[in-house]
């Protein structure tokens, strides 16, 4: 089946929520581990643009499981590891979080796979951006630049290389800001917005919008802010990515809204 564009394959997904972790669940008992894993893969999209995390919870769940018990240390183990990451910090449970972050990091490691262990430390401070350690964050994205730099040439994943340390200079940002190093925190952000917008990734490109309406917002240029959420509206509405929209719907509020 093919869809229009992304929105419309992310609206598709999130209609199949519950037949999804049913398959999942499946498969698990019927000892199809590939399906497994294939099915987790899948629900990516979803989990980034749409959230849904309360409902994928036990698909991932038995996908990290299946991943453990038949395919150890692989690239497919780390990946799923990862998502389980990824929601569980979005659901606010530090310790298993990060426990599965780092479970990503070493079987990422494990596979020789440079650019996935780059990834896995980049969700550690992910995480820490979420419990407002600010420092430990900035030193865990320059963690994850390092990994990079062990990047060569003719490895996989090194075309992704550019998009991959934009991606931290965004966090970079994000961590800067946090520390209330405003100015530096801008130029990071509008370094990474730069790339997105020139690559035509309309998700990370409405993502830098919006770390940046926040950081005008701390300095109290609504004004400045508000055309940045609005053009990050626009892109996330598109892509279906409810998630996100909720947020910068509030967002916009605070522009608008009359001082108090």
């Amino acid at each position: 089946m093919t869809f229009p564009d992304r929105g419309a394959a992310v609206a598709a997904l999130a209609a199949e929520v519950p037949n999804l972790v049913q398959a999942v669940r499946a498969a698990e008992e019927f000892g199809d581990p590939d399906t497994v894993v294939l099915l987790c893969r899948a629900l990516w999209p979803l989990q980034l643009k749409a959230g849904h995390h309360d409902a994928l919870l036990p698909a991932l769940r038995a996908g990290a499981r299946v991943a453990d018990a038949h395919v150890p240390g692989t690239r497919a183990s780390g990946a799923v590891h990862a998502q389980l990451a990824h929601t569980l910090t979005e659901l606010r449970r530090w310790d298993e979080a990060e426990a599965e972050a780092r479970a990503a990091a070493r079987d990422e490691r494990a596979a020789g796979h440079v650019r996935g262990h780059a990834s896995a430390v980049e969700f550690l401070g992910l995480l820490r951006l979420r419990q407002w350690r600010f420092e430990e964050a900035y030193d865990l994205f320059d963690e994850a630049g390092r990994v990079l730099d062990a990047l060569g040439p003719a490895d996989e994943g090194a075309a992704d290389l550019p998009r991959a340390r934009a991606l931290l200079e965004r966090h970079r940002g994000r961590a800067l800001r946090g520390l209330g190093r405003r100015t530096e925190a801008v130029g990071r952000l509008e370094r990474a917005l730069r790339f997105f917008r020139s690559s035509g990734e309309a998700y990370n490109t409405a993502r830098v919008l919006t770390d940046l309406a926040e950081t005008h917002l701390d300095d109290g240029a609504r004004e400045s802010a508000l055309p940045l959420v609005d053009e990050a509206l626009a892109a996330l509405a598109r892509e279906n990515a409810a998630y996100h929209v909720a947020r910068l719907e509030a967002l916009r509020e605070r522009c608008v809204s009359p001082p108090q």
